[in-house]
Parts: structure tokens; sequence; C-alpha cells
């Protein structure tokens, strides 16, 4: 599609923007500012109790030993649009009584034969994950067995920042030989992994929407893909997470706490590795108390909520965040499972299970006392998952998975509201004119770790929100952007991390001024999805717009996916609907029939 096409269909949309959706935005915006004062009122409130600490406080570290295994959905690829199809045959899903203990679409047998057949459907998934089966190439993922039905309640205290708590020095060698025996599989899947990932975006690859009915009864916060890629699922603020079959885009299982009786809104999730459970975070509110700070009924403790894929249940609760969880990563560590959550409140926590990953053995807050909220987490390469950064506040952070510490802050000139996705991916292409000045960057995963003289690195894409105007409050600051960093590694024991910006990516039409929205690349294409309902493809290389998808309603996109080994893109937005792009010279049956085997 051609900048003239799409400038024009802009200008269409902007014109015939109707009064509903001008109300919708302006209170976007004020609860922006109203925010943005919460914010430095907490950050005032966080150094005042910090200082106090100091004074009554010795430093306390618990080291934990953690593992990590990120799915893939960071490391994908997509850009340019096509011919788009529109939705045909959507109907209205609806969603049983609260006090029902399980959904069900009709009483009638036929109902019950569908249910059994979609319960065989998954149990096949998850037995092909177990026995190895699964088409994708190179899922090494450890498999955990064993099921654990408890209720896991763990109680602690908000505390700051204890006086003398410091992360342990990073010394080059042991890090290298951690990285060596614990490799990352982050990525195994990119544009150049010659697996069926969409690869090229031009006007030679297109992508066309494929008509199929994906969609729940409220916003879509968030999707993530099962490790073998065979399921998606759905987390939608009516507290339900909804379980896709990606070969025919057919409902599977619907996932929702009937035994819960306050309110839930579910934002995140991942399924653990043996695809037998499915963790989901997000938002609990009190059913009978109205907050008036919020407009909205009272929040609650947010806790993580472990279904069981099979029988739909909740099996186990971890209590830990006073307030919204927004991101779960779950990693293995020195071979260990654990789960790592953010949170609105400010936390960061790493929950560390048995193998069945559904039993909590201990749980240890990251040592931090100046966040306010922390959004979403990403694993450094090559470090054996030792470190990870965060998307915290107006910044990025860094910070030491075992010793549960602060490392170091990295401001700048980022974003002078909130930093709300942070992503290290694996650039296909030199991305600095030097050939070589990427190869630390795509050492590791599926690779042995390589032993040189060129100091380490790797690259980090963000992106956030900006301060409204003074003036009338109602649009950004600043112009919306993402920006690639490249973080280079100490070089000797002691030594610091350094972050150095690289690239800006914007477009006069990428507006994308609303937290919570995710990022996603490939390696050679960049997927920023906007406030109106579009998604900007930018060139990671040179910066240019690729291509704009725009087939949502004029609101958030929130999440976007490229499949790790099909020509497939997710996108999901507050319309309630998910979007699936594939390349346009591809009919339906192309995309069953691919097997990676045979994607030379």
């Amino acid at each position: 599609m051609s900048g003239e096409q799409n400038a024009l269909r802009r200008s269409q949309r902007t014109s015939t923007l109707s009064k509903r959706k001008q109300e919708q935005l302006l209170t976007e915006q004020a609860r922006l500012t109203e925010r943005q004062a919460a914010l430095e009122a907490k950050k005032k409130k966080a150094k005042t109790i910090s200082e106090k600490d100091k004074k009554n406080h010795k430093a306390t570290t618990k080291p934990l030993q953690p593992p990590e295994i990120e799915t893939t959905s960071d490391n994908l690829k997509i850009e340019g649009a096509g011919e788009i199809s529109n939705l045909e045959g959507t109907q209205t899903i609806t969603t049983g009584k609260k006090d029902k203990k399980k959904e069900v679409d009709n009483s009638c047998d036929e109902s019950s034969v569908k249910q059994e057949k979609k319960t065989a459907i998954i149990k096949l998934r998850i037995k092909n994950k177990e026995s190895g089966s699964s088409n994708s190439k190179g899922k090494e993922i450890t498999n955990s067995k064993g099921k654990s039905k408890a209720v896991l309640s763990t109680k602690s205290k908000k505390t700051k920042k204890l006086e003398g708590s410091k992360a342990p020095q990073y010394v080059p060698s042991n890090i290298d030989k951690l990285a060596s025996t614990y490799p990352d599989n982050y990525w195994q899947f990119h544009a150049e992994s010659n697996t069926g990932m969409i690869n090229y975006l031009n006007f030679q690859y297109q992508l066309q929407l494929i008509n199929v009915d994906v969609r729940d009864q409220g916003p879509i916060t968030g999707m993530t893909l099962s490790p073998d890629g065979t399921m998606l699922v759905t987390f939608c603020n009516v507290g339900a997470a909804r379980i896709w079959d990606t070969r025919e885009f057919k409902l599977i299982q619907k996932l929702r706490d009937t035994e819960e009786k306050n309110i839930d809104e579910f934002f995140v999730g991942k399924f653990t590795y043996n695809q037998t459970h499915l963790v989901v975070g997000g938002k609990l509110k009190d059913r009978n108390r109205w907050s008036e700070e919020d407009d909205d009924n009272h929040i609650l403790p947010c806790p993580l909520k472990i279904f069981d894929v099979i029988s739909g249940k909740v099996i186990a609760r971890l209590e830990g965040h006073s307030e919204e969880v927004l991101c779960i990563k779950n990693i293995t560590y020195k071979g260990e499972p654990y789960f790592l959550t953010t949170s609105q409140d400010g936390y960061i926590i790493k929950w560390k299970l048995q193998e069945d990953w559904t039993t909590l053995i201990s749980k240890t807050r990251m040592e931090d006392g100046i966040t306010c909220m922390a959004f979403t987490v990403s694993f450094v390469p090559n470090t054996g998952n030792r470190y990870f950064m965060a998307a915290t506040d107006e910044h990025v952070r860094l910070y030491d998975f075992e010793a549960a510490q602060l490392v170091q802050t990295f401001s700048g000139n980022m974003y002078s509201q909130y930093c709300d996705c942070a992503k290290f991916i694996y650039p296909v292409e030199s991305l600095e004119g030097d050939s070589d000045d990427n190869d630390s960057a795509q050492e590791g995963s599926s690779k042995a770790i390589k032993k040189s003289s060129k100091p380490k690195s790797a690259y980090l894409i963000t992106r956030g929100v900006e301060i409204l105007d003074a003036e009338g409050g109602k649009i950004a600051s600043r112009v919306n952007v993402c920006i690639l960093h490249k973080l280079n590694f100490p070089t000797k024991k002691g030594g610091s991390f350094n972050l150095e910006e690289i690239r800006r990516y914007h477009h006069k039409d990428y507006h994308s001024n609303s937290w919570l929205i995710k990022i996603s690349s490939n390696g050679r294409y960049l997927a920023a999805p906007t406030m109106d309902g579009g998604v900007f493809i930018f060139n990671l290389k040179n910066g240019q717009v690729s291509g704009i998808l725009r087939d949502h309603d004029d609101l958030e996109v929130r999440d976007v996916i490229f499949h790790p080994w099909k020509p497939l893109l997710f996108t999901c937005a507050d319309d309630g609907c998910v979007k699936i792009y594939t390349y346009s010279f591809l009919e339906n049956d192309d995309l069953n029939e691919i097997d990676v085997e045979k994607e030379d």
C-alpha cells in the first residue's frame, strides 16, 4: 500500500471520528495527567521513606537461583500491508453467569460432543509437546512433569531499599561460563532462521487479513502463544482467557475463575513449558466497593492464577502484588523454574517453583525502593538469565536476577512520562553500518558462546508515553517514538554496563501516547501498535515505514506477535478483536500444510 493511500485513509478516518471517540480520547488524556501527578507524589513519598530506612535498617540480601526461558513472541517480524478482506459471519460470544462453575454454549448433546472434541485437541497439543513430536524446529525447552493442586498464599509488606543492599560485581569470566552452561534459547526464531516466519514485507511480499473470527466480549489486553506454537491465548478485561487453535483458528477452551467472588480482569499470561498449565495475571476489583480516585471499583491485591488447561479450573494462586500485574515471564535459571512478574505497585517479584510449575517454594522482591511502576522485563542475551532489563517509570533499569538487586538505572532523554515496554531483539542485519557490530548480539541461543576479544553487546528496543502539553492537556508534549539502544557489557570485573542510543523510529501519523502497549520485532522489522487502531511496521536498519496495518477500530492496539515458524502476524486491541495476517499469495490450505522441515 502506497504512502499516499495510507495518508488518504488516515485523513478519512480522522475526519469521520465520532464524538464518542473524541470524548474517550479526552478521558484517556485526563487519566494520563492524573497518573503523572500521582507518580510524582509517589516518588517523593518513596524518597522520604527510603531516607528514613537508611537510618534504621541494615542491608539484607536473599539470593535466589532463577532460571529462564522466554517464549519467542518477542523475536518475530513483519511489515508492509496488503489487500484486506473484511471479517464475515461474526457473532457475539456470550459468557456464562458468574455463579456457574463452567461456561457452556448449550445444554444439548451436540454441545457436549463439541466440548469433548476441543478437550481432545488440547490433550493432543500437550501430548505432542511432551513427546517432542511437534513440527517446531529446534524446540528444546525443558518439560516439567507432575501436577499439584494447591492454593498458595503468601503475605509480605512493602519495604524500601535497605542501606548497603548492592548487587554483586559483574565478573565477565563467570558470566561467560554461566551463559555457556545455560545458553539462551530466545533467538531460535527470527527473520533469517529459515523456519517459515514472516521475513520480507514489500510490494512482492504483502500482507492480507485472514477471514476468521477471533474475539472476546471486551478489550483484549494481551496474547501469548504456546511453546509449540499450536495454541494462541487471548486475555480480556472481562476476566476471561480464551485458547484458540492456530491451524483452524477455532476456540478450544475458555478459562474463567468461576469461584472468584470479585471482579477479574486478565491482562497477561504464559504457558508452562509442558503446556498443561497457564499462569494468568491482571487486576482484581472489589465488587462491593467504589474508588473515587480510580473512578472504578476498588482494587484488591492482585494474585497470579494458575489454570489447569484441560479442566479449566484454577489450581493455584500466588499472592504478592498489591496492584495490577502487568507482565509475566516463565524462565529457568540454573535449571530451576521461576516466574518473574511486574506490577503497577512498583515491585518486580521472582517466584521459585517446583518442577510441576504450580507449587511455590519461595518468592523474592527485587531490592529497589525507588520504582513506582514496573511494566515489562526482557532478559539480557548471553548471560545465562542472570541479568534482565525492566521498563520502569520513565526509563529502563538493569537487575541481577540471582541477587534480586538493582544494578543500574539508565535515564537519558528517553520518555517524559513512562517507558512501558523494553525488549531485546536479534538483529539479522547490521544496524550501525559495520557487519560485525551485531555479532555479539547474535551469539548464544542455539549456538555456543564464542570467545572474542571484542566487547559483548546486545540491542534493545523501547517505547513509551510522553507528558501531555501544558496548555491544552490534549496532545503529547513530544512526538511518540520507539528507540533502538545498544547495551555494551563490562569488559572487566566490577565494570558498568553502558546503554547508547542508536536510532529513533517515528512518523507524523504514529500516535501511541497510551500506556500498556507492547512492541515486537523479528530482527528485520519493528511492529509498533498505535492508539488509533493501527500498527506501524518500521525497517530496523533504515528507520523507514515499510507498511501500516489499519483494521482495528479507532482504539488502542495492545499487543502484536509474530508466529515463530508460520507466516502469521497477530494483533489485538481494545475493540475486542484479534486480527491475523499472512502473505497475500497464501491460502488457508497453504498455512495448514506448512511444515517447518520443508522451509529451507
